[in-house]
């Protein structure tokens, strides 16, 4: 669902991709970007990550400085303390906006998971994916609330 149709497209359109990936994200990711930079043309599969080099907290703070608009889904940005008492920026609604219908570590998020932001958020989504698609009875399952 997420890297097939970027692989016909490219192959159709003759071009290759720019992701907004972030090193910070995975240790693959790390290891990637030190391995090939932020333009990995010389890859099997070339692609630019102008990002990779960013952490969250560069991307927000950009955001707050520059005043660019963004996706709705993610809040507002506020200065919130660590344990520790230092300051750091993070989003009042969604961190992360990947593919809405995924169920990957959902089990580790606390309530309300991103099913049950999705139930009120975008209902006619929810419906589809809890009903039609059958992720209700997965995550009934593995024991998950989406309700």
């Amino acid at each position: 669902m997420k890297k097939a149709p970027i692989y016909q497209f490219e192959h159709k359109i003759g071009s290759y991709g720019i992701t907004g990936v972030m090193a910070q994200e995975s240790r693959l990711r790390t290891q990637n970007w030190l391995r090939h930079g932020c333009n990995g043309f010389e890859r099997k599969r070339p692609i630019s990550q102008p990002l990779a080099f960013w952490r969250e907290q560069d991307i927000l703070e950009y955001l707050i400085r520059t005043k660019i608009p963004y996706a709705s889904i993610y809040g507002e940005i506020k200065e919130v303390k660590k344990k520790d008492g230092s300051p750091i920026l993070k989003t009042t609604g969604v961190s992360r906006s990947g593919c809405m219908y995924c169920m990957f570590g959902v089990h580790l998020e606390p309530e309300p998971n991103r099913f049950q932001q999705m139930q009120i958020t975008h209902p006619k989504h929810y419906d589809y994916c809890i009903h039609r698609l059958g992720c209700g009875k997965v995550l009934d399952f593995i024991g998950v609330p989406y309700h």
